[in-house]
């Protein structure tokens, strides 16, 4: 067993035997992504050649506007979207803005769907600026290393988004207004949404600056007061949306994913914290592991495909994946490495 400052890893090594045995391109890259050695790998460029081969790849590229986008839809409001979930799995695969693809699906957001001020928006307005969204493609563009698209992003989490916890705000923040107190349940209601606040921490755990600093110190604290993914009386997992109609469904490993988050993303928001690894993330690290298989493996729990993308990231039923078990193993790498 792997013990750091009050949480416990089971070993993984047999996970990380299992990865190098799979050989698979988006294993090496995200795990080279995560800045961890992959003695085993055929190199960044030849990992990267090896995927975009891939026949779903290879027809997702061949479905490719002319203006970068995806989708059928006349409309170029209509193609956000679209656009969004593709380049979301591909990044998530492993790719990157260098792949040429990708960078002009980056670019077709760049100039269709953010606002003046560079903010991501689902309408061309500051009325279609969520924070969950934000979050994310903060996320997207600097993995895919579009650095000039997340500055916009991690300054608007950093004035807006707000860490309240049963009425009570954790950091301050000004009123975005266009009724996001309301809007999709309350993105920031009296109790802020757990998927914004995961997201947002994400983005400032690169912790740029004092400002960041402390905005990530007030949502890492509100998600671990829930143990990062139980109800605030610590009786059940919370009741975070999937696609998947059971209890507890959201924390399963997922690939390709939408807005909706797993466990693997919110281990994976807090495993930079500065100060050591914190004791109330085991319950969520024990989650995680008691759906591992006993082969080191993780079997996709959930997906939401794009139609671009039919059949991307599937493997036999039952079996392990090597694209959430390269996601599972750089959270909890992450979260060891922060102990030491």
């Amino acid at each position: 067993m792997a013990i750091m400052a009050g949480v416990t890893l089971p070993d993984m090594e047999v996970t990380w035997r299992w990865v190098e045995a799979s050989k698979h391109p988006s294993a090496e890259l995200l795990l080279r992504r995560a800045g961890l050695d992959v003695p085993w790998g055929v190199g960044e460029e030849e990992a990267k050649a090896e995927l975009t081969a891939e026949p779903t790849i290879e027809r997702c590229f061949g479905a490719q506007r002319n203006d970068g986008s995806w989708g059928p839809d006349v409309r170029v409001a209509a193609r956000v979207l679209p656009t969004l979930w593709v380049l979301k799995a591909l990044i998530e695969a492993g790719l990157d803005g260098r792949v040429h693809q990708v960078d002009r699906g980056l670019t077709f957001l760049r100039d269709h769907a953010t606002t003046d001020a560079g903010y991501f928006t689902l309408t061309g307005t500051d009325g279609g600026v969520l924070p969950c969204y934000v979050g994310l493609v903060a996320r997207l563009f600097r993995d895919a290393g579009r650095r000039d698209m997340v500055g916009p992003q991690t300054g608007w989490l950093s004035r807006y988004q707000q860490v309240s916890v049963a009425g009570q705000a954790r950091r301050h923040a000004d009123d975005w207004g266009h009724g996001l107190d309301k809007r999709y349940g309350g993105c920031f209601a009296t109790t802020s949404c757990v998927i914004g606040v995961a997201r947002a921490a994400e983005v400032w755990s690169a912790k740029h600056n004092t400002e960041q600093r402390q905005a990530f110190a007030a949502a890492s604290e509100a998600l671990h007061e829930r143990s990062l993914a139980f109800a605030r009386n610590g009786q059940r997992l919370l009741e975070l949306p999937a696609p998947r109609k059971s209890p507890g469904a959201w924390a399963l490993p997922a690939f390709p994913s939408d807005w909706r988050v797993d466990l693997i993303d919110v281990i994976h928001a807090v495993a930079q914290a500065p100060g050591g690894t914190d004791s109330r993330a085991q319950r969520a690290v024990d989650t995680l592991v008691a759906s591992r298989l006993e082969d080191g493996s993780w079997v996709r729990g959930w997906h939401v495909t794009s139609a671009f993308l039919k059949g991307f990231g599937a493997v036999p039923r039952g079996q392990g994946s090597p694209i959430v078990t390269a996601r599972a193993l750089v959270a909890l790498t992450l979260l060891a490495a922060d102990a030491g």
